[in-house]
């Protein structure tokens, strides 16, 4: 019993008492005073001998830069769409500048605005002296007739030449928009502000198909967009929304039909979404617009075709579907 009444009891342990710590005398106190204001003193003259050391780089940098680092030679590669005196010219730079002091921002705006179809340049440093400008071109994509001359654009609608007697082939000319403003170097305006954003963003929706043949952009009065294709197929597109969805599905419809005839003429609908409808024939809108003055003639309304490939009388296609 004594064995297990010992073995429970519990046995309690006093931590030591902490020591108090004598207090430090005067002498003490102001040695450890000393010690504080000293190294307060160092951080200080740390700080100022690094704060002068960078300034003292800072003005050795400058020196070296402006007497040594000068441009010696200029060389232009890239697309060859302007002789390389007038690149030189329009870019400011001149044999003798400074090699770093160069902005390629401002570089980029002054050549594209006073070269118009200079889309962008690379700007490359090459030491000692010498400077690389690597050009990508632009070309025009679209034209509005203006008399005898045509306004030529971009695919971002910046204007390119605001006096071409000719057009290339292959470049959509623009109805049924009216400009108000084109200045060579800058984004055409037309008559609304709502037409411009929409217009640009027709030209970008055409890049990024990658469709390459658009020869016609049209708006009707009712704001219905129509473009032609190679000269032989109309693409309905309906309003402006979603036009790079559309023109995506019409690529794909373009590249199965130039598989089965490379040279079928008819009308890409792409107004139902997710389809594009193709009608093989002549161009809906223009036949429509000949039956209706045939009717108007004779009094008489003659039905419409429904062979394969034809436009039935309710709407419905008999050609072929893409979806």
């Amino acid at each position: 019993m004594e064995q297990k009444k010992s073995r429970s009891s519990k046995t309690k342990i006093t931590p030591p008492k902490k020591k108090r710590p004598e207090a430090l005398s005067r002498d003490e106190v102001r040695s450890i005073n000393k010690k504080k204001i000293k190294r307060k003193r160092k951080a200080k003259r740390l700080a100022l001998l690094v704060a002068l050391a960078v300034v003292i780089l800072s003005i050795s940098v400058v020196l070296v830069l402006s007497v040594f680092f000068k441009i010696g030679s200029v060389t232009i590669t890239g697309d060859r769409v302007y002789s390389d005196n007038e690149i030189i010219a329009a870019s400011g730079i001149d044999i003798g500048d400074n090699l770093f002091k160069i902005n390629e921002q401002e570089l980029n705006e002054a050549l594209t605005k006073t070269l118009p179809y200079i889309k962008s340049v690379a700007f490359e440093r090459e030491l000692p002296d010498k400077v690389i400008l690597c050009v990508t071109a632009t070309r025009e994509v679209a034209a509005f007739q203006q008399g005898n001359s045509f306004v030529l654009v971009d695919e971002t609608g910046k204007v390119l030449d605001c006096d071409s007697s000719m057009l290339r082939e292959n470049v959509a000319l623009v109805e049924g928009f009216s400009l108000k403003n084109a200045e060579e170097g800058e984004v055409l305006s037309l008559d609304s502000d709502e037409n411009t954003d929409e217009f640009i963003e027709l030209l970008g929706a055409i890049s990024n198909s990658g469709i390459n043949l658009i020869t016609g952009i049209s708006k009707t009065a009712d704001g219905q967009y129509r473009m032609v294709y190679d000269n032989r197929i109309t693409l309905e597109l309906g309003s402006a929304d979603n036009a790079s969805v559309k023109l995506m599905r019409a690529a794909e419809a373009l590249e199965q039909e130039n598989q089965i005839n490379p040279y079928a003429e008819g009308t890409l609908n792409l107004k139902t979404e997710p389809y594009a409808y193709f009608s093989a024939g002549e161009d809906e809108t223009d036949s429509s617009d000949e039956q209706r003055g045939a009717e108007d003639a004779s009094g008489n309304s003659s039905e419409p075709e429904n062979a394969d490939g034809d436009t039935t009388e309710n709407g419905e296609n008999n050609g072929s579907d893409s979806e």
